[in-house]
């Protein structure tokens, strides 16, 4: 069972923002680094304290696309005439009548808009110390950026790359593309440079990219491939084809195991055998409801949390059996002799739970809030929302606040008159989550409501005081 809390909502903005949280009295503090077009994905190299941000703007000119345009009109305006009249400026100086402006500050007017361009780039940020961006490297070709991944290739050392997946005359409606690619970037030995090593073009947008076991895994549209890193190319090692029924977006990995996440079809659990030649990576079991995923995290080798795009949370979990079978054959034998079940994998996952918080997830991780607190499941949404999911430690306190979570739905309805189970559960009946926004609205009632809520409350003898302190403690102990 999980108390599910919205911790903040702040304003959403187009830039680069870094916050924390010192004293709740005080107003938040943060510091801005402005980047150059929309960011798409966030790489950490922690080691060097620096950060690597794939942007593409769409409908925008490239950056050498603009410089042709400039160079083209300067060139035209010289030859426009043979003579021209000369034309006194207010300094006493004359000109020619023409005059050579540069761009517009992009800050302020934006970057020329055409359609169907693509604007990409990369950028080195440092958050620490130099606070600003460090490196920017110009993407071309109309290409746009769609996933990046650091790896460290077994076959190349202690060496840092950057692979960056890329979308040529990419489009959404119709999806289109007409060529797409993986980039692979050393990383200086300082963090702050890139330098590019080669390009391999793939079938399919490579839409998620993951380190995986000295080499890189990719999501080349519905296939999942193994790639290890060559002299002129990346090479392909192994690769499961159709492993998704849609398109991958997402991949997380603990061992020989791969969470791949689907933009339509929830999630598919495959596992990597290397002792056989060739590699083998093989899916063994999916998810039984459609779900529509934008970020998964993997909280234990056989559970994943993971967002949708219709504002789910949800939880799913492996069955024992099949997460044991799925190890125990070291070529992958027995996965490949089950059959498919419904067009899937051979194996369900269990749903643990789920819960609709009304905001789209876009980021999710397993992390501490507070130095020496229990770990929690941070969240954030498309709409500026960070809340968190927080484990209950004992049976008693998940009793009371369960039976105050079925008061509270009756003894503080909305103004609205909707019934608060039926909107936590609009795509999905909601499972082993407690609203945690409606267990604090107990702060504010009357004396007189609160105590009488209280003396509902079976198990032990409770009191408005005691049900105060459980309810900050869950704050205090775990977020903030």
């Amino acid at each position: 069972m999980l108390l599910l809390l919205d911790l903040l909502q702040p304003t959403v903005t187009d830039e680069h923002s870094i916050f924390t949280f010192n004293d709740l009295t005080d107003n938040t503090t943060y510091e801005t680094i402005q980047l150059k077009y929309t960011p798409r994905k966030m790489v950490g190299y922690h080691d060097q304290g620096v950060f690597y941000v794939i942007q593409s703007e769409n409908n925008t000119l490239s950056a050498d696309t603009r410089q042709k345009l400039n160079a083209e009109a300067d060139t035209k305006q010289e030859d426009e005439d043979d003579a021209p009249m000369e034309i006194e400026g207010a300094n006493g100086e004359t000109t020619n009548g023409h005059t050579t402006s540069d761009e517009f500050p992009p800050t302020a007017f934006g970057y020329p808009r055409a359609q169907g361009n693509w604007a990409s780039c990369i950028q080195v940020v440092d958050p620490v110390t130099e606070k600003a961006v460090t490196h920017t490297v110009e993407i071309n070709a109309n290409q746009s950026l769609v996933s990046a991944a650091l790896v460290y290739f077994e076959s190349r050392g202690n060496d840092a790359f950057l692979a960056v997946g890329t979308a040529k005359d990419l489009s959404f409606q119709p999806y289109h593309y007409s060529s797409a690619s993986i980039q692979v970037y050393k990383i200086s030995p300082d963090g702050r440079e890139l330098e590019f090593f080669h390009e391999t073009e793939v079938p399919e947008p490579p839409t998620a990219l993951l380190a995986f076991k000295g080499k890189m895994v990719a999501g080349v549209g519905r296939n999942l491939a193994l790639y290890d890193c060559g002299l002129r190319s990346v090479l392909r090692k192994a690769q499961a084809t159709n492993c998704v029924p849609t398109r991958i977006v997402d991949l997380k990995t603990q061992g020989s195991r791969l969470v791949v996440s689907d933009s339509v079809q929830s999630v598919t659990y495959a596992v990597h055998k290397d002792e056989i030649h060739p590699n083998r990576m093989i899916p063994f079991v999916d998810d039984i409801i459609q779900r529509h995923t934008t970020c998964t995290e993997m909280l234990d080798y056989d559970t994943t949390v993971g967002g949708d795009k219709f504002g789910n949370l949800w939880l799913v979990r492996c069955p024992q059996k099949v997460s044991e079978s799925s190890d125990e054959s070291p070529d992958g034998t027995d996965i490949l002799v089950d059959k498919s079940y419904l067009g899937g994998a051979p194996n369900r996952l269990d749903s643990v739970a789920h819960y609709f918080a009304n905001d789209i997830p876009i980021s999710i991780q397993k992390t501490h809030l507070l130095s020496g607190a229990e770990r929690i499941i941070f969240w954030a949404g498309l709409q500026g929302t960070l809340g968190a999911l927080i484990p209950f430690s004992s049976r008693r306190q998940y009793k009371m606040f369960q039976q105050l979570e079925l008061q509270l739905r009756s003894d503080d309805k909305p103004m609205s008159g909707r019934d608060h189970l039926a909107f936590r559960s609009y795509f999905n009946p909601v499972k082993s989550v407690i609203d945690g926004d409606l267990i604090e609205r107990f702060l504010v009632l009357s004396r007189d409501k609160r105590e009488s809520i209280v003396g509902q409350l079976t198990g032990a003898e409770w009191t408005p005081g005691m049900i105060d302190e459980a309810i900050w403690n869950m704050r205090a102990l775990y977020a903030f």
